[in-house]
């Protein structure tokens, strides 16, 4: 394959999207030594992600014990004014645009057009790259590549070909992601979810469907799977970590799809995204945030209270 199967290294990265994944991608790759362009559509949002960068991330790093050179780091991302400025010298093109098939399948045939030569990768949490092959002209040249947020504590990158993809190009995408120090695995196959979404998304779905039917509150569901698994959070808290618009695109991909005919959109995600509490980034969501119940000493006892020193028996 001409051109693409010759990018056996990926020196320099254009992400498209600014976003939650967009500025931590762009960081974790610039971190490793890359250049990275990054745009966004929206006006203010490149800028916006930089300061998230520079103000946010140190403290992030601070609190997961995290040591890397922020200001380094931060020199070699440069805002593209233009989607054809981004992509122009790009040897890989990442795609962190909102989890709607419409909207990405409108860049990607705009990045297909402008970045001829570049490997083309969406890092969507659950279409397939399966879904935008007609969309370019070169299929063997498009992927997924799934990043985790926080990346720096979710360290993992899953890759997937969209059916028609060279190997060289997949293998050239799991060597990047080893570069980063990700957890890298290749998804064999078409994978609706990949490997961890796909199980996630059951715990995600039976959870609101505990709670949507009446059997339990998001706080008891968290209590009980923080209770059994020992984590710091359950999957009402991590929903909204991850921002409940987010989760409902998510939810209607699957349900699209879906040969379950009793699947469908939670109706108490539905209400909080209508309300728009979207989670932390409202400060609203299942929990009120910055300092959700979750975090409190007493949430897995249903207190506000400490456990009491019983002393010694």
């Amino acid at each position: 394959m001409s051109g693409v199967a010759a990018v056996r290294t990926i020196e320099r990265v254009a992400i498209i999207g600014a976003g939650t994944m967009g500025w931590q991608i762009a960081a974790r790759t610039a971190r490793s030594g890359r250049v990275v362009a990054l745009y966004d559509a929206m006006d203010g949002a490149v800028e916006r992600a930089l300061g998230k960068i520079r103000d946010e991330l140190p403290t992030a790093l601070t609190e997961s014990g995290q040591v890397w050179d922020v200001p380094a780091l931060l020199g070699r991302v440069r805002a593209a004014g233009s989607l054809a400025e981004a992509v122009a010298d790009a040897d890989l093109v990442i795609e962190a645009v909102r989890e709607h098939l419409p909207t990405k399948r409108e860049v990607f045939a705009e990045i297909d057009r402008l970045a001829p030569h570049a490997i083309l990768a969406t890092n969507s949490s659950s279409l397939p790259s399966a879904t935008l092959a007609d969309t370019v002209t070169r299929p063997e040249r498009l992927l997924n590549m799934h990043f985790f947020s926080p990346i720096w504590q979710r360290e993992m990158l899953e890759v997937m070909s969209c059916g028609e993809t060279d190997q060289a190009v997949i293998d050239t995408a799991m060597d990047f992601g080893r570069s980063l120090g990700l957890i890298t695995a290749e998804v064999r196959g078409q994978s609706m979810g990949f490997i961890i979404n796909r199980v996630w998304r059951a715990v995600k779905r039976e959870s609101m469907r505990v709670v949507d039917e009446g059997h339990a509150t998001p706080e008891d569901v968290d209590r009980l799977w923080m209770g059994f698994f020992g984590t710091p959070t359950g999957p009402f808290g991590v929903m909204d970590m991850v921002g409940l618009d987010v989760v409902s695109d998510i939810e209607a991909s699957y349900v699209a799809v879906t040969l379950d005919p009793t699947d469908r959109v939670s109706p108490t995600l539905g209400v909080k995204v209508a309300a728009g509490e979207l989670g932390e980034k409202t400060g609203q969501g299942f929990y009120a945030h910055p300092n959700p119940a979750f975090r409190e000493p007493g949430f897995l006892r249903g207190t506000s209270e400490p456990p009491a020193d019983r002393g010694d028996d």
